[in-house]
């Protein structure tokens, strides 16, 4: 781990650590089914599978796995756009598989 140093005239002070950020990805995608509970409990197992942290905002509401009420209560249906954003070491496994969810290829139960 760094070190962030901030230098003035009278001594050098330590700021804060600089952390390694995690790989991310993010996709502007078209909605080709309905999200509702199944389909976020589905994105929020995905999330917890592959140890990624996945938002996605729809206008001006936003959603993450950290809460399925939130990605619900975003109104997704067929033909809305969406921003997905995935950060974690496995988010290519994870984008695969939550595209799948929004591309209306899965039904949820997997």
């Amino acid at each position: 781990m760094k070190l962030a140093y901030k230098k003035s005239k009278h001594r050098t002070e330590t700021v804060a650590p600089i952390e390694a950020h995690e790989p991310e990805v993010s996709f502007i995608m078209v909605a080709k089914g309905v999200i509702g509970f199944r389909e976020s409990a589905h994105i929020v197992k995905v999330a917890a599978d592959t140890g990624c942290t996945v938002s996605i905002a729809s206008g001006k509401k936003f959603g993450t796995n950290a809460s399925i009420l939130s990605l619900v209560n975003l109104g997704i249906t067929s033909g809305k756009s969406l921003v997905l954003n995935i950060k974690g070491e496995r988010n290519e496994e994870a984008f695969r598989e939550v595209s799948k969810i929004i591309g209306g290829e899965t039904d949820g139960n997997n």
